[in-house]
C-alpha cells in the first residue's frame, strides 16, 4: 500500500493538517494545536474531487460528500502543488479501486468463455460489455413496490414510520398486540394487520416519495425590519437565509456560486449575503429594472455582464423519429431564431420576461428524467394503458348484480285475499277523480271542521279532543283482556285520548333527541364519560374489533390447521365482552359520583334558600347504560361470533363421533 500523504493546509480559515489513514479509508483534517482530528471523511463517501487549475494562484482542493462539500487550502510555500496532486491521487486511486468490484461484476455476466478454455472473443465480449453498461444504466425500471401487496406487508420501516406518523393507529396496534392469543404469533398479527390497511400503506408510501419541486428562491428571501433599541434610531434590517436557499440559489443562478468562490474569503459568508441583496445583481437576476439611485458595490458589479454557459445537461438529441418533434422545428416554417422577447438586444425591453423565462428553463432541466428508456417508443406501454383505461362507461362488461326477487304483500296470503284486494282496487278505478278531488276539498273546509264564526279552526274540536275529559285515564285504568289463545289482546287508543296525545309526544321527542345524538356537530363530546374512560372504551372497541377480523378470516378459510387458534380466539373473545362489561362498570361508578356532586350541591343550596330541589337521575349522562348503547353492535358481533364457532363445533363433534 502507497504511503499516507500529509498536507498543511486551511480550512474555514483556521491552519491544520490534512491527512489520510494507512488503510486509505478515512481522510482526517486535524486543528493546529489539537492532537484528535476535528473533521473525519469516510473516502466511501467522497462523490467528487474537485482542484484549482494549474495557472490559479490559489491552490485547494474541494472535496464533495453526499449534499455536503468541503474546501482545503493548501498552504505550504515550496510544496503546497505537489501535496494537492498527492492527496487527490491518492483519494482518487482508492475511489477507483473500490469501485472495480462493481464494474466487474457488472461486465462478468456479459462475458462468455470460448470453446478454447478460458479465451474470449474480443470483439463479442467488448460488444457484451458495452450493451450491459448500457442496460445498466439506461434501463431504470419503475419501483413497483406501491402496487405489490406482498412488498408492502413485509416492509417493516414503511410500517413503523406509518405507525409513527399516526399515533391512534398506533396505539390501536399495540393494545391488540398486548391482547392477542399465545397462540398467534407477531407475524401471523402483523400480516393480518396490515391485509386490512394495505390501503393506508400505499398512501403512506406515495407520501413518502414525494419531493418538494424546485421553486425560484429569491423572491423567497426578503429583509425583516426590527424595532430599535432606542427611540430615534433607524429600524434595523435583518437577514434570514437557510442552507437549503443558499443551495437553490448556487443551482439556479451559476454566477452567484462564481462570486461566492471568488470573493469567500476575504469576504465572509455573511458580509457576502448582505452585500448581494442589497446589489444590483440581485435585482438583474430577479428582472427588475436597474436605476441609477440603486447603490454601486465595487465586488457585485463584476458580476453583471457575466455570461452565463448554459446547463450542464445531457446533449441535444435530434427528433428523427418524433414527427410531431420535426413539425415545430422545421427551420423553413418558423425559423432557427429564438422568440422576440429572448433574442438579446442592447435595450432590454422586458428584462422580466427573458429572466423568467430563462428560470423556468433552468429549472426544468433539473427535474429527473422521466422513468424509462432513453430510444424506447413514444407513448405508454400496453399495461399502463390498461391500468389508466375508463371501464366504468364501457358495455361490454357482465352484469354481476345481485337480483332480488320480492313479492307484493298480497300475494303472501291466500288467493282470495289477492282478488278481494284486486276488485276494490277496480272500483276505485272507476271512480271519477275529480269528483274524488272535489270531495275531499269540501270536507277540508273550516266549516265542515267546526270552525266558529270568524273561520278559525280548534283542531282539538276537530279531532274531538276535551282537555278536560277523563275518557283517556279511563281507558288507561281499564284492565286488558285476554284472548282465547291466553295473550294479551292489544287495546285499541282512541286518536283523541290523552295517552294517544301523550304517546305521539313521547315518540316525537324520542325521534328528536335520537336525531340530535347522532347529527351531535361536536366531534368532542364525550357522551358524559370522562376522557381516560372514553378512550379506554375506544380502545376496547378497536381491539375487539381486529379480534373479529382475525377470527373470521380463520374461521372462513376452512383450514383445519387453525382449530387450536380458532379455540384461543374464542376465549379472547369472551375476554373482550369482560373488557366492555369493566368499562361499563367504570363509567357507572363515575356517574354515581356526578350524581352526588350533584346532590351534595342542592343539600347546599336546600340549606342556603330553604328550596328543595329534586335530582333526576336521568338527566346525568354517561353510566353503565350509554356503554352497552354504543358498544351494542360490537357485543352483538361478539356473540355471533361465539355461537356460530360453538355451533359449528357441536356439529363436527357429532359427526367426528358418529363416525
Amino acid at each position: 500500500m502507497p504511503p499516507t500523504p500529509t498536507a498543511a493546509v486551511l480550512y474555514k480559515k483556521k491552519d491544520g493538517s490534512l491527512t489520510i489513514s494507512p488503510d486509505h479509508k478515512y481522510l482526517f483534517w486535524t486543528g493546529q494545536g489539537t492532537s484528535s482530528p476535528a473533521l473525519t471523511i469516510p473516502v466511501g463517501d467522497i462523490t467528487n474531487l474537485q482542484q484549482t487549475p494549474a495557472t490559479s494562484a490559489k491552490v485547494a482542493l474541494k472535496v464533495f460528500v453526499k449534499e455536503e462539500s468541503h474546501v482545503f487550502s493548501f498552504t505550504s510555500k515550496d510544496r503546497a502543488k505537489k501535496e494537492q496532486e498527492e492527496v487527490t491521487d491518492t483519494l482518487r486511486n482508492t475511489i477507483a479501486a473500490a469501485k472495480a468490484p462493481t464494474a466487474a461484476a457488472q461486465l462478468q455476466p456479459a462475458t462468455t468463455p470460448s470453446g478454447d478454455g478460458g479465451q474470449q472473443n474480443g470483439g463479442d465480449a467488448g460488444q457484451s460489455a458495452a450493451m450491459a453498461i448500457a442496460k445498466a444504466i439506461s434501463s431504470k425500471q419503475a419501483d413497483e413496490g406501491w402496487y405489490d401487496d406482498s412488498k408492502l406487508k413485509s416492509d417493516f420501516q414503511l410500517q413503523r414510520s406509518l405507525l409513527e406518523a399516526n399515533k391512534p393507529l398506533q396505539a390501536r396496534f399495540n393494545e391488540a398486540l398486548k391482547d392477542r392469543p399465545e397462540s398467534v404469533s407477531i407475524s401471523q398479527f402483523t400480516t393480518q394487520f396490515w391485509s386490512a390497511r394495505l390501503h393506508l400503506l400505499r398512501a403512506h408510501a406515495i407520501e413518502k416519495a414525494q419531493k418538494q419541486g424546485e421553486y425560484n428562491v429569491l423572491p423567497e428571501i426578503r429583509f425583516t425590519r426590527r424595532q430599535a433599541e432606542k427611540e430615534g434610531d433607524p429600524d434595523i434590517k435583518q437577514l434570514h437565509i437557510t442552507k437549503e436557499q443558499i443551495k437553490l440559489i448556487f443551482r439556479q443562478y451559476p454566477v452567484v456560486k462564481e462570486a461566492y468562490d471568488e470573493n469567500v474569503p476575504p469576504l465572509d459568508p455573511g458580509g457576502f449575503w448582505q452585500r448581494f441583496f442589497s446589489s444590483r445583481l440581485l435585482k438583474k437576476l430577479k428582472g427588475e429594472k436597474i436605476t441609477q439611485q440603486d447603490p454601486l458595490d465595487s465586488v457585485m458589479d463584476k458580476y453583471l455582464e457575466r455570461r452565463e454557459a448554459g446547463p450542464a445537461s445531457i446533449g441535444y438529441i435530434p427528433h428523427f423519429i418524433d414527427l410531431e418533434g420535426n413539425e415545430q422545428n422545421h427551420s423553413q416554417r418558423k425559423g432557427n431564431r429564438p422568440d422576440q422577447d429572448m433574442r438579446p438586444s442592447s435595450f432590454d425591453k422586458v428584462p422580466l420576461l427573458r429572466v423568467l423565462n430563462n428560470l423556468s428553463e433552468k429549472m426544468l432541466s433539473h427535474v429527473a428524467p422521466e422513468d424509462g428508456e432513453a430510444h424506447a417508443p413514444i407513448g405508454m406501454d400496453e399495461e399502463a394503458f390498461e391500468q389508466l383505461r375508463l371501464r366504468d362507461l364501457a358495455m361490454d362488461d357482465q352484469d354481476n348484480r345481485v337480483k332480488l326477487s320480492i313479492r307484493e304483500p298480497g300475494q303472501l296470503g291466500h288467493g282470495d285475499a289477492h282478488d278481494d284486494l284486486s276488485a276494490e282496487a277496480k272500483l276505485y278505478m272507476q271512480q271519477d277523480p275529480d269528483q274524488v278531488i272535489s270531495g275531499l276539498r269540501e270536507g277540508l273546509q273550516p266549516s265542515q271542521l267546526g270552525a266558529d264564526k270568524s273561520g278559525t279552526v280548534r283542531l282539538d274540536r276537530a279531532v274531538n279532543y276535551h282537555s278536560d275529559s277523563d275518557s283517556g285515564s279511563e281507558d288507561e285504568r281499564t284492565p286488558k283482556h285476554k284472548s282465547t289463545n291466553g295473550k294479551k289482546s292489544r287495546r285499541r287508543v282512541a286518536v283523541n285520548s290523552h295517552s294517544a296525545i301523550a304517546s305521539a309526544t313521547s315518540s316525537i321527542l324520542s325521534s328528536v333527541a335520537t336525531r340530535r345524538a347522532t347529527s351531535s356537530s361536536d366531534p368532542s363530546s364525550l357522551n358524559g364519560f370522562s376522557q381516560q374512560t372514553f378512550d379506554q372504551l375506544t380502545i376496547t372497541h378497536n381491539t375487539t374489533t381486529e379480534f373479529l377480523h382475525y377470527f373470521w378470516t380463520l374461521f372462513l378459510s376452512g383450514n383445519p390447521a387453525h382449530v387450536t387458534e380458532l379455540s384461543q380466539l374464542v376465549s379472547t373473545l369472551d375476554r373482550s365482552l369482560d373488557r366492555i362489561t369493566a368499562v361499563a362498570e367504570t363509567a357507572e361508578k363515575e356517574r354515581q359520583k356526578k350524581i352526588e356532586g350533584i346532590e351534595k350541591q342542592y343539600r347546599e343550596y336546600e340549606r342556603r334558600t330553604g328550596k328543595r330541589r329534586r335530582v333526576d337521575h336521568d338527566e346525568v349522562p354517561g353510566g353503565k347504560r350509554v356503554v352497552n348503547e354504543m358498544a351494542a353492535p360490537t357485543i352483538k358481533a361478539l356473540q355471533m361470533a361465539a355461537e356460530r364457532y360453538r355451533r359449528e363445533l357441536e356439529v363436527q363433534s357429532k359427526e367426528a363421533g358418529g363416525a
